[in-house]
């Protein structure tokens, strides 16, 4: 089944293939998005589930099936970290994610496109450069084109607990690459220039998806996944 709005139907289906594929309503395991990224401190990872730092199968506050990602406060990430080194320069991916937010917190991340080779002052490539992220009471598409830049807010909704959203993010991976935004069906027009293909530095060296729950850790978190795929072409 294809997962995108009409927004993106230019993108070819016979070329492209699904990469991941995570979907709480048919039952899936939430360990299907990737790789499990716990983190109680600071460069503490965690190995195992425990009762304060958790993702599981459950089901929300209205008694959907979803990936329920819970920590308690102090702890830093609950993430699943899709196409582990796996993501590829040049290429087309459209992302699928439906979810929920138990609490509006500042800081906190639900998804990002992190940078793992060039985020340093020398090579300075941006340590995220895309982002869906809490800034005080709004969810907000954050881009970073370089390191030690300004964030820029590209998109931003008032966010509201316990509402099922869903973002469709198309990216192409490049320096530069380029990124398009639908929220709930309906294409955004994102930055200053108002564009829906906004020109933007996806991928500075090597970056990839992760979704879930990171910073904001004043308090307890809890996020509900619905659906996570991604697309590549």
């Amino acid at each position: 089944m294809r997962i995108l709005p009409l927004l993106f139907l230019a993108i070819s289906p016979a070329l492209s293939k699904l990469v991941v594929d995570y979907q709480a309503a048919r039952g899936d395991d939430p360990s299907v998005m990737g790789y499990l990224n716990l983190e109680a401190k600071r460069g503490k990872r965690v190995l195992e589930h425990r009762p304060d730092l958790y993702i599981k199968k459950g089901k929300d506050p209205k008694g959907v099936a979803c990936a329920h990602f819970h920590r308690k406060k102090g702890n830093i990430r609950a993430e699943y970290h899709a196409l582990n080194k796996v993501t590829k320069k040049n290429k087309t991916y459209t992302i699928r994610y439906e979810f929920s937010l138990g609490q509006v917190q500042q800081s906190l991340m639900v998804w990002q496109m992190k940078e793992y080779l060039t985020n340093n002052p020398t090579d300075g490539g941006a340590n995220v450069p895309l982002a869906l992220k809490i800034s005080k009471d709004k969810l907000q598409l954050q881009y970073q084109p370089a390191w030690g830049v300004p964030r820029e807010v590209l998109w931003e909704t008032t966010a509201k607990t316990n509402t099922k959203y869903r973002a469709d993010i198309v990216m192409r991976t490049g320096s530069p690459g380029w990124v398009q935004f639908s929220w709930n069906g309906k294409a955004q027009k994102l930055g200053k220039s108002q564009k829906t293909k906004y020109p933007a530095i996806t991928f500075p060296g090597r970056s990839d998806p992760k979704f879930g729950a990171y910073g904001g850790a004043e308090i307890d978190i809890d996020t509900y996944v619905y659906r996570a795929q991604i697309d590549e072409k």
